[in-house]
């Protein structure tokens, strides 16, 4: 048993390392490597990995099912391919569920190796909020520069571009990507939209209206910019006082989640005999399955509870 897991573990990290931190195919221009008169480096191990990943890729192009979308790995700053994402995520699984299985027994592993998936969606999640996060916070300063160029006399594609220059990442990378496509003849608007709903920005929504509604109707853009951004400092501002007031129930919602889960793992490793008693008769799963219904539906009202919109 022992042994199994050992190697279980060492065949999972290098399979996940070759999976992600190989070369991915494609990356260096052929011309290049013509003109050098070198081929890539192929080991039995690089050759499996690849297989592995054509494989997932090709299950995942028949199935139509997509376990990270394409914005939600630009979001988390991830360039990795999906099917390449995927064989590492297995490999990640399959090496706690070997750990699980040499230090407890069977059941830690299984349960070990069932969080990573759900650990990887989360990880992707945090980041991509940080990241919109950080944009919703730079956007008043953002405008504030806007409004300022404006009010200088320069066209607004001109202000995006300079503002671009100047701002920090998202926000730089966003707007950059907006005078782009306005260069490749989209629509300015169009762009300024699609930026609002790939930072899941309300208040950059409202921008991008005021800038259609000035285009449209006329006006002095540079004052709606002035009164947009007034009005995101104090939405922000409140903003900032809720989180602060709610800080204590969301500490607390996160515990109480929490302690089931890690109760459980302890009994698991510490008593297998206890547990053994909900997976192994009829009862226990009844009230396993209770347990977990009641658990998904707490968690869903303190997560009302304590998530304030306005």
């Amino acid at each position: 048993m022992l042994l199994l897991g050992v190697l279980l573990i060492m065949g999972a990290i290098v399979a996940g390392f070759v999976a992600f931190g190989g070369a991915p195919v494609g990356r260096v221009p052929a011309d290049r490597v013509a003109a050098l008169s070198l081929k890539p480096r192929e080991t039995a191990l690089s050759r499996v990995t690849d297989s592995l990943v054509v494989g997932v890729e090709s299950v995942l192009r028949r199935r139509g099912w997509r376990p990270f979308s394409a914005r939600e790995l630009e979001l988390a700053g991830v360039s990795t391919p999906v099917p390449r994402l995927v064989v590492l995520i297995l490999s990640v699984t399959v090496a706690m569920f070997a750990l699980g299985l040499v230090l407890a027994n069977a059941l830690v592993g299984i349960l070990l190796g069932a969080l990573v998936p759900f650990a990887a969606k989360a990880w992707l999640s945090i980041r991509g909020t940080r990241l919109c996060n950080r944009f919703a916070a730079q956007l008043p300063q953002t405008l504030q520069m806007m409004a300022a160029s404006l009010r200088a006399g320069h066209s607004l594609p001109r202000v995006l571009d300079a503002v671009s220059r100047e701002t920090d990442a998202p926000t730089s990378t966003e707007l950059a990507r907006v005078v782009n496509e306005n260069r490749l003849g989209r629509d300015l608007v169009e762009s300024l939209e699609t930026v609002a709903e790939r930072m899941r920005s309300q208040d950059f929504v409202w921008v991008a209206g005021a800038i259609a509604a000035q285009r449209e109707t006329g006006g002095n853009l540079n004052e709606i910019l002035d009164q947009v951004a007034e009005t995101i400092r104090e939405r922000h501002h409140i903003r900032m006082q809720v989180k602060s007031l709610s800080a204590e129930g969301r500490l607390s919602a996160v515990i109480l989640m929490a302690l089931p889960v890690l109760i459980g793992l302890y009994y698991t490793v510490v008593s297998a005999e206890t547990m053994t008693v909900f997976v192994g008769t009829a009862i226990g799963k009844l009230l396993l399955l209770g347990s977990a219904v009641m658990y998904v539906l707490g968690g869903l009202w303190m997560r009302s509870v304590v998530k304030i919109d306005f």
